[in-house]
């Protein structure tokens, strides 16, 4: 009976999954994603969220703004990247 139980994870397995960054996995995507779109000529990359805990849905919206792209829709399900309009930053002098 003791065995059934053991399939449910320990909180700290469960708080260590969403404490991780980005995947490779999901690096990959996301490029492949932004590179399909570029390729076709898209004005928009949609990303799927589905398999992005909390944490990594956050840190992709931080890596791509920090890349400069503009995201068009953002949600928990899936991030719509502006391809046709970078964010323009100014400097001060």
């Amino acid at each position: 009976m003791a065995n059934r139980y053991d399939k449910i994870p320990s909180y700290k397995v469960i708080e260590s999954a969403m404490q991780q960054g980005l995947t490779d996995k999901q690096i990959a995507y996301v490029k492949s994603e932004i590179e399909t779109a570029a390729l076709q000529n898209d004005d928009k990359a949609y990303v799927d969220l589905i398999g992005f805990n909390p944490s990594q849905k956050r840190k992709l919206g931080q890596v791509l703004k920090s890349k400069d792209y503009q995201l068009s829709e953002e949600s928990n399900w899936s991030i719509l990247i502006n391809l046709k309009a970078p964010v323009i930053r100014f400097k001060q002098f």
